[in-house]
């Protein structure tokens, strides 16, 4: 099995601009990583956005950096101070008396923590994102968000900011490398989604933030009819791929991909008929061994239901992992060229391999990768995209490895209506 996906490269802040303009009244969910969980009680340890708490509001400001490419203003609080010492977060803090609502609150914390000034670098307030509490400190947050026309010049004040990071935008995309963590705080074991950012762990609240920033990008990004330099996040992004079932004749291009990414699978693949294929443009065997008679190979896909029959040469794991009342599939293969990663392909072939599970009858789409433990950067982005596209962690099998790792077994629902994306994250 072959998981194959990294996130997309930098975002042009104009696009940025042009999706967040105007932000959508229903925002999709932060990636249900991100979300900290206890793991030593059924309990839950995030509370539901609309719990009561002392109101606060934090400055979310977007801009473009010297090469127009999108940037998110955050800080680094310093080691001191009495909550959230030492930990990533944007400008912003407590409402006072005198504010009128949360956008004053959080302009003037800004101005306050980094110096900001609106005005010299164009800044305008154009929404807000979902309302975040928290249980540790008791704040009840409301992110405003921004958009400026230059970089701002900061000034940190040293008594509460001890760096500020102009973080990429692209760092919070859907299928950017999300990492686990535990630790204890104030006597309860939590785990807990990072983001890896600028040499800095972004977690907690800020990282829900930002990963529901990330997914409401991703989800207009989606919507957007046409796929030009001036509509998509990649200026050199190929044409939309195609995904069909493959054929008898897609045998050759089929084997050339495979033997150029994963050279022990071309003995061990299904029929054609059972493969879904990603194809791209139009393409000639002189211009591409990868070439079908349609277009280039962009990535392969197949499914199979769980409970099928296994040959004692190819283990699975996971043995006596039952699904009742669901009919579960596997998805048992996923590749993408690797020049043309980050930019939806794996997420189509995943959502085309569930349609066609769903049309079967299964209920529930399974998938393994490598368990938590592993950290050479594939397994961080096959982690990362499975858990942002939907599908929650199911149970590590130990028994079972795969390059030498222990395996990780990942889910999330289909339906036979055959939904037009992929879930989003549940928080």
């Amino acid at each position: 099995m072959v998981w194959s996906h990294a996130y997309a490269g930098p975002v042009r802040f104009e696009l940025v601009r042009e999706r967040v303009a105007a932000l959508p009244r229903e925002l999709p969910a932060p990636p249900a990583i991100l979300t900290p969980v206890r793991l030593d009680s059924s309990e839950g340890f995030v509370p539901s956005p609309d719990r009561r708490g002392r109101p606060a509001a934090v400055l979310v400001l977007l801009y473009p950096d010297d090469e127009a490419q999108a940037r998110v203003l955050l800080t680094v609080r310093v080691p001191h101070l009495s909550t959230h010492a030492g930990e990533v977060s944007f400008p912003g803090g407590s409402a006072e008396r005198l504010d009128a609502d949360p956008t004053e609150t959080a302009l003037r914390e800004a101005a306050e923590e980094v110096g900001l000034d609106t005005a010299a670098c164009g800044a305008r307030v154009v929404g807000q994102l979902e309302t975040f509490g928290l249980t540790v400190s008791g704040f009840r947050i409301v992110p405003v968000v921004a958009l400026a026309e230059r970089a701002p010049e900061c000034h940190p004040n040293p008594d509460e900011v001890a760096r500020v990071v102009h973080a990429p935008v692209e760092a919070f995309l859907p299928d950017a490398p999300v990492e686990l963590e535990e630790r204890v705080i104030r006597e309860r074991l939590i785990r807990y989604g990072v983001y890896p950012v600028e040499g800095e762990r972004v977690w907690g609240a800020t990282a829900r933030m930002l990963g529901q920033l990330g997914a409401t990008l991703a989800a207009e990004m989606a919507e957007t009819p046409e796929t030009t330099p001036e509509t998509t996040f990649a200026p050199d992004l190929a044409p939309k791929p195609a995904i069909r079932t493959a054929t008898e004749a897609d045998g050759a291009a089929i084997d050339a991909f495979l033997r150029a990414m994963a050279p022990e699978l071309v003995h061990r693949l299904p029929p054609a008929s059972e493969l879904l294929i990603a194809e791209i443009g139009a393409a000639t065997p002189a211009a591409t061994p990868h070439a079908t008679p349609a277009g280039r190979v962009a990535g392969l896909a197949c499914w199979a239901p769980w409970d099928r029959p296994r040959s004692p040469d190819d283990p699975r794991g996971f043995d006596g992992l039952e699904f009742p009342g669901e009919v579960a599939a596997e998805l048992t293969l996923l590749a993408v060229a690797p020049d043309l990663r980050g930019r939806g392909i794996g997420a189509g072939l995943t959502l085309a391999a569930g349609r066609a599970a769903a049309a079967a009858g299964s209920t529930v789409l399974l998938a393994w990768t490598l368990a938590d433990a592993a950290i050479d950067p594939s397994a961080v982005r096959a982690r990362s995209f499975f858990r942002g596209h939907g599908f929650s962690d199911v149970a590590v099998d130990r028994r079972i490895k795969a390059r030498g790792e222990d395996r990780l077994l990942v889910s999330r629902p289909i339906d036979a209506s055959g939904p037009d994306r992929l879930p989003k994250s549940r928080a």
